[in-house]
């Protein structure tokens, strides 16, 4: 009891009252983060509601952690009322971005199924409001942390706005230029979640995962690893969309070289059953639209002829190409055709032995070393 009343009460009693009232706000997000974690992961993915219910308690753990220093290091030197203003401060902030978050993707989000899984998503309206929001709390964050370390006698000259113009122009260069681009894509919605992208200058075939404030989020559908793209990058590069649109059904097609001399219905014939074969092996090709087939190209070695055919959905792309493949691979004997390449040229060896080819159009030599 002695102890109580002369170390501890004391020092209790020299607490700051903005620092209880830190201390009790950190009890209260403590004892409710879960129910807020898990009223966000209703709307989002399980995922990122655990990420964000772990971050949460670590701004519930720095609270504590400061208040006990608080208690303990009872100093003018240590600036504990700052300390706990700071921390309310950020984690104010922090929770009225989860708030604004999910109050705009219940209000102007929709619902869509990405591989299977349904989740509630951001449209162009909600996410341009969430960037917004997201800017003028941390802009309000930073003018109350300025004025809790008493720093604006240092911007009387310039003022807050000239400050905050000076931040952004000294970072401009590292979230500006993506930060933009990201409004520029959401609000064109041409780019959406689930929609399966090919990047020709990245050799990328993904599917969109997410579109987030600098980055977007793709799955490449042929490694099947995640990767980040500054948004910048995808509007200053080609981008494929391979999506339904008002124009039709998605079709994806499979260029075969067969050699000249095959007759033409033979060729038909054989794409027709590659067709239906590949159709029938699974779910990726509607069955029920006829195939397209057309001669694209008289090649100096053979002719490229052209297997078109349409799609359920984008996402089954490549088991679609696969699939054709593999069938004309098992039909190619019973039609008595050759899907590769015809050798079209005789290579004659030093010793003048030459290569038995299919029909010789050209002939090259070796070059004679000796």
């Amino acid at each position: 009891m002695e102890l109580w009343n002369s170390h501890i009460l004391p020092r209790l009693t020299a607490v700051e009252v903005i620092e209880w009232f830190t201390f009790a706000v950190n009890i209260l997000v403590y004892i409710f983060s879960k129910k807020i974690a898990s009223r966000y992961g209703a709307i989002q993915d399980e995922t990122r509601m655990k990420s964000r219910l772990r971050i949460l308690h670590g701004f519930n753990l720095i609270v504590f952690i400061t208040f006990i220093l608080s208690v303990v290091i009872h100093s003018s030197r240590f600036p504990a009322e700052q300390i706990s203003q700071t921390c309310l401060t950020l984690l104010c902030a922090y929770l009225v971005i989860h708030l604004a978050e999910a109050l705009l993707l219940k209000r102007y989000g929709k619902a869509i199924s990405v591989m299977n899984y349904s989740r509630r998503v951001e449209t162009s309206t909600s996410r341009t409001l969430e960037l917004l929001a997201h800017f003028v709390i941390l802009v309000g964050a930073v003018v109350v942390l300025i004025n809790v370390w008493g720093l604006t006698s240092s911007l009387q000259t310039t003022g807050v706005l000239g400050f905050l113009a000076l931040l952004v122009f000294i970072t401009k260069d590292y979230w500006m230029r993506d930060f933009l681009s990201g409004i520029l894509l959401i609000s064109s919605e041409r780019l959406e979640r689930g929609d399966v992208i090919a990047i020709p200058a990245e050799d990328v075939l993904g599917i969109v995962l997410e579109i987030r404030t600098r980055q977007t989020h793709v799955r490449d559908l042929v490694h099947g690893h995640d990767m980040m793209l500054p948004n910048a990058f995808l509007l200053t590069h080609r981008v494929d969309l391979y999506k339904q649109n008002p124009a039709g059904p998605f079709k994806d097609y499979v260029d075969f070289k067969i050699a000249y001399g095959t007759p033409v219905k033979t060729v038909r014939d054989f794409l027709q059953a590659v067709h239906q074969q590949a159709a029938a092996a699974g779910e990726e090709m509607d069955a029920k639209r006829e195939a397209h087939i057309a001669l694209k190209e008289n090649g100096d070695h053979a002719a490229r002829w052209r297997l078109g055919y349409v799609l359920n959905t984008p996402e089954k792309l490549l088991a679609a190409r696969d699939a054709v493949n593999l069938a004309a691979y098992e039909l190619q004997e019973k039609f008595g055709l050759d899907i590769s390449t015809p050798t079209t040229h005789l290579v004659e060896s030093r010793a003048g032995n030459s290569a038995s080819t299919s029909s010789s159009v050209e002939h090259t030599k070796s070059p004679d070393k000796s």
